[in-house]
């Protein structure tokens, strides 16, 4: 593998890292993949979590993008007005212009953790190029099971724990929680789309032939808690087999544990080779694999203008 550092869009202001799989006699896969940032985490994704799948989907030849959202890691607040998920869509955009540009790639997949998958199905919504989508712990609702597995694994589980008695009886005797302040559970800011919203957005997409994959885990408890949860909280939606879940109960939410980003590298770069199999031209030269620096590009260490367009830069890193 090699990667290739970039600097790209419309103000030249933000900042990714392609992958490139190694030249070898196997014709290029042209369907590229574009990890897309989660939360405020920079482009290498939580515990290297983006870079250790790129080099993955590298073993299968698929070429990946994963870069930094404006005004996160590396890349430059510009032209941060409105709301959030329309701009990173639109500069999920850009970055499939630039792949397009460079390589050619006109079909790509989308992969995002939390607000990164919520940006990535707002990206395929608005884009026709997106062939795939695989989020971890993206959007969710509630279902009467759900209440069922929560009745049972939360609070049938605490009803044999002392301290919860304890605690409950300090709270009815009126009694100040012994808490620090700063342990306090805070709230969470993500907004997920109206259901009804939901439903229509993916139907759009698997009638568009979009190809999908949802992966949940165990750390996304208030919302969802069960392997079945997805396909019965978005039951409207035909998918005319075109999606497939994955619920890993016992992982946290940004995967921490070695041995578990290990197994979720290989089930997420499993399924992104699947798709990118099924749109995989046979006409693509073997010659395409390749790419060289223009060593006669302006580099990136230039002043940059606002709010002047400037040309892409790309510079080679090991």
């Amino acid at each position: 593998m090699t990667q290739q550092s970039i600097v790209f869009g419309e103000y030249h202001h933000l900042v990714g890292i392609v992958a490139h799989p190694q030249e070898n006699s196997q014709p290029c896969n042209d369907v590229a993949a574009i990890f897309v940032t989660a939360g405020m985490l920079h482009s290498a994704g939580p515990f290297r979590l983006h870079a250790d799948l790129a080099d993955a989907l590298c073993e299968s030849n698929i070429r990946s993008l994963r870069f930094d959202l404006s005004g996160i890691g590396e890349s430059l607040g510009v032209g941060t007005s409105g709301r959030s998920i329309d701009r990173a869509a639109h500069e999920i955009s850009m970055a499939m212009n630039w792949l397009s540009e460079n390589f050619g790639t006109q079909k790509f997949i989308l992969f995002g953790l939390c607000s990164g998958a919520d940006d990535s199905v707002q990206a395929a919504v608005n884009d026709d190029r997106v062939v795939g989508v695989v989020t971890l712990d993206g959007c969710g609702y509630r279902t009467p099971k759900y209440y069922l597995h929560r009745l049972w694994s939360h609070y049938a589980r605490r009803l044999i724990m002392p301290s919860k008695w304890i605690s409950l009886f300090r709270k009815l005797a009126g009694k100040k929680d012994l808490t620090p302040a700063s342990l306090q559970t805070g709230t969470d800011v993500r907004e997920f789309p109206a259901q009804a919203q939901a439903v229509t957005e993916f139907q759009l997409l698997v009638d568009r032939g979009v190809q999908m994959h949802f992966v949940y885990t165990g750390g996304v408890g208030e919302y969802y808690n069960h392997a079945d949860q997805f396909f019965d909280m978005l039951s409207a939606v035909q998918w005319k087999q075109q999606a497939t879940t994955e619920f890993y109960a016992d992982m946290d939410h940004v995967v921490r544990l070695c041995e578990d980003r290990e197994k979720l590298v290989v089930n997420l770069a499993s399924r992104i080779a699947a798709i990118a199999s099924t749109h995989q031209s046979v006409e693509v030269e073997a010659e395409q694999c390749t790419f060289e620096l223009d060593t006669t590009a302006p580099q990136a260490t230039a002043p940059i203008v606002i709010p002047t367009p400037l040309s892409d830069t790309t510079a080679l890193v090991s």
